[in-house]
């Protein structure tokens, strides 16, 4: 059998790993990014510390379009980070238009407060809307829709939240 880098020649990368770095970098995801390695998998994980206001960077972009799979680490503050809301927006565009696949882990978040856009989703989504009120609430929009498209595809759920 074909190691993944083998089998995958038009994808430059086997997967895209997006995630809230704060709540996850260091722990799930350094995991997950050792063990895909370990297997052989062309990752591409964003080791870069982001700054606020900074507009997502073209190579970014450019990487989740060239993965065969888009790893969404949902995290309990995910949808607070513009930067992993453009990623996911992003992601689901490739999904839709390329066929790339998508994964999506819970990780001690509960897949439908993503669906319903409720609790610390809810929170950080008004947030972004008061900040972009008369300017582009359709850019908001999007990254509801995304989330919600995420969340209805099957992952695997990691952690368990507080209110479960």
């Amino acid at each position: 059998m074909d190691s993944p880098k083998e089998s995958n020649q038009k994808w430059k990368y086997d997967a895209f790993l997006s995630f809230r770095g704060e709540d996850t970098r260091n722990n799930f995801v350094s995991h997950l990014y050792k063990r895909l390695e370990e297997r052989g998998f062309n990752v591409f994980k964003d080791d870069e510390k982001l700054e606020r206001g900074r507009p997502i960077s073209a190579e970014l972009l450019n990487a989740i379009e060239e993965s065969r799979i888009a790893i969404i680490i949902f995290s309990g503050t995910y949808a607070s980070s513009k930067w992993c809301l453009e990623e996911l927006t992003k992601i689901m565009d490739c999904v839709e238009k390329k066929g790339q696949e998508a994964i999506p882990i819970f990780h001690n978040v509960d897949p439908s407060d993503l669906r319903r856009q409720s609790n610390s989703v809810a929170v950080a989504l008004a947030k972004h809307e008061a900040e972009f009120k008369g300017s582009d609430l359709g850019k908001v929009q999007r990254w509801k829709d995304a989330l919600c498209k995420a969340a209805n595809i099957a992952g695997w759920d990691v952690g368990k939240t507080a209110n479960r």
